[in-house]
């Protein structure tokens, strides 16, 4: 998405709020989908979902107007902890 990163704060948060609206029709029809957070980065948005399947990620995306290109699954995750204390 070209300059996804300079895209205003309040334009963001209405797709947010439109992104959910249509997550919660979606539950609400059985569907077992979550979207837990977005990162934009550059001229990317890129979404981390908790779903039973990709084909419900797709589905959100066309429902939601977003325009999602590609799905990777998240197989393994390692945490880090980034607090030092000296």
């Amino acid at each position: 998405m070209a300059g996804a990163g300079s895209i205003p704060k309040n334009d963001l948060n209405s797709a947010g709020k439109g992104s959910e609206e249509v997550l919660e029709a979606m539950r609400s029809e059985g569907k077992n989908i979550q979207q837990e957070q977005s990162y934009v980065v550059g001229d990317a948005i890129y979404c981390v979902y908790n779903a039973d399947s990709e084909a419900l990620i797709h589905e959100h995306g066309e429902r939601s107007g977003s325009a999602l290109t590609e799905v990777s699954e998240v197989t393994t995750i390692i945490k880090h902890n980034t607090s030092f204390v000296s």
